[in-house]
């Protein structure tokens, strides 16, 4: 496997283990990120339900304690500026001990008239009346005619927006017993709060949820803020635009929105009717309710910085994995080729070759390698080598080659030349010791003469014959020795047949 191919599988799986880790990192901050809005949204409906339960005892319970209260009694038996003084004073007292401040008060005489408001002056006696002469408000109706009847209800009340309300009868402790249903109710009081953006930012803080009021039909007030702290009225408007679709599916199952480009968990609950005694079949269902929304997949604050540094250590990685194949190639594989380099220069025939040191972690092979050429060779061991007064190795025993062949003398001519035949027929070791023995004699009467030994001139004629067989693709090489020019060499005969 080359070096490149090697490195690029290093990187493609530091790449691919990097994306791994950093995709099932985002994965599992989105699931859990879900996993916290759907128990948010559970835990947001459940308390949301039970809150408006409490509300709407609570409101029930603040019509009654007003109801009782004797200066509201004296403003019924009275008139004029009486009754309005009478009432306004009932009020006040009511309002004092409140730590939360109704919207509405009023007191109402037995027909549903309008007697008197919380600081309102000049009231219309018919104002919550219809053409009939009946209530507006169900719950008056209800409370007027049946003692003991104490209502908590929702109203939307025109510009007032959507309202809990609680109606209590006024009660006469002076008529007479009677077992009429409306014995003694002489009046009505009645207690309201509206459902406003204020209201909707306290349910949120207890609620841990974005709070939204509904009346069947259109969103009438949320807890969203913009980031300048106002309320967020885009918001409250799609989500309005979305209601009509919410409302047609199932209630009771959490729905999804998407709201300023974030989706939202939702649930619904209904704002409850309370009454101390059972209401009629066709008493009018509460269509107003209550939407918990909570945000879907947030981020969460360490996501970033945890994928960040993944994306960081899988490139340091990357980063110090090539460069330690770059510094394995200069360091261990530059010193590889160069023993391969060597050995190549061997089979092709330098058997006077010697490997010089290539690096700490491949001397010792170089040094190996040496030896076994010197022990092969019968050369001198590494540091048993002469060297000369510039430091070279002397080398004895050199023997020169000269590779180019006896073409004319081919397959074709080799029948008809005595000679070659009988080279060719002559037995190995005949054919070596005669080859040696004939060389050192030429290179004694050429005036050069070499104190090669058998072993190295055996070798290297072994070497150059199997080089020269594969390059001329014959059955076999043998040499001659030649004289020309005064320089001895050998020059090859290919054997073809």
């Amino acid at each position: 496997m080359s070096r490149t191919v090697i490195a690029a599988v290093v990187a493609a799986v530091i790449v691919g283990l990097t994306a791994i880790a950093f995709f099932v990192t985002s994965s599992s901050f989105t699931d859990r990120a879900d996993k916290d809005a759907r128990a948010l949204i559970q835990r947001s409906h459940d308390v949301g339900g039970q809150l408006n339960q409490l509300r709407a005892i609570d409101v029930q319970y603040k019509a009654e304690r007003l109801a009782s209260a004797a200066d509201l009694l004296s403003a019924l038996r009275s008139s004029g500026d009486d009754r309005d003084r009478n009432a306004q004073l009932g009020f006040q007292a009511f309002v004092v001990k409140e730590s939360q401040k109704p919207d509405l008060i009023a007191l109402l005489d037995k027909t549903g008239g309008v007697v008197a408001m919380y600081q309102q002056r000049g009231v219309v006696a018919t104002q919550w009346k219809n053409a009939q002469g009946q209530s507006i408000l169900p719950a008056v109706n209800q409370v007027l005619k049946r003692k003991g009847a104490i209502i908590s209800d929702v109203w939307d009340y025109g510009e007032s927006g959507l309202m809990m309300v609680g109606v209590a009868p006024v009660l006469d402790p002076e008529a007479p017993m009677s077992a009429a249903e409306d014995a003694g109710i002489i009046g009505a009081v009645v207690v309201a709060f509206s459902q406003t953006a204020k209201l909707a930012a306290e349910d949120k803080s207890l609620l841990g949820a974005d709070v939204a009021y509904h009346d069947g039909t259109k969103i009438v007030a949320t807890s969203f803020t913009t980031a300048a702290g106002g309320q967020d009225g885009e918001k409250q408007t799609q989500l309005s635009a979305q209601l009509g679709d919410l409302m047609k599916k199932d209630q009771t199952q959490r729905q999804e929105v998407t709201l300023g480009g974030k989706r939202y968990y939702v649930a619904f609950t209904r704002l409850t009717q309370s009454a101390t005694k059972p209401l009629p079949a066709d008493y009018p269902k509460v269509a107003a309710g209550t939407m918990v929304l909570a945000p879907v997949s947030e981020p969460s604050p360490v996501a970033g910085p945890a994928k960040l540094f993944l994306l960081l250590l899988g490139i340091g990685a990357l980063a110090i994995a090539l460069m330690g194949v770059h510094l394995s190639h200069r360091r261990v594989v530059a010193q590889v080729d160069q023993v391969e380099a060597g050995i190549t220069d061997i089979i092709n025939g330098n058997v006077d070759r010697t490997f010089r040191p290539v690096g700490p972690e491949l001397d010792g092979l170089a040094n190996g390698l040496n030896v076994m050429l010197a022990r092969l060779m019968g050369r001198p061991e590494p540091g048993e080598e002469e060297f000369d007064e510039q430091g070279n190795v002397i080398v004895h025993g050199h023997v020169d080659f000269d590779e180019n062949a006896d073409a004319g003398r081919g397959a074709a001519g080799q029948g008809a030349d005595p000679d070659l035949a009988a080279l060719a027929q002559e037995s190995e070791p005949d054919y070596y010791k005669r080859v040696w023995t004939d060389y050192r004699a030429q290179k004694h009467t050429a005036g050069t003469p070499d104190d090669v030994t058998f072993e190295n001139f055996i070798a290297k004629l072994k070497v150059n014959e199997g080089k020269l067989k594969a390059q001329y693709q014959c059955r076999a090489v043998r040499f001659r020795v030649v004289t020309k020019d005064g320089k001895v060499s050998l020059k090859p005969v290919p054997i073809f047949a």
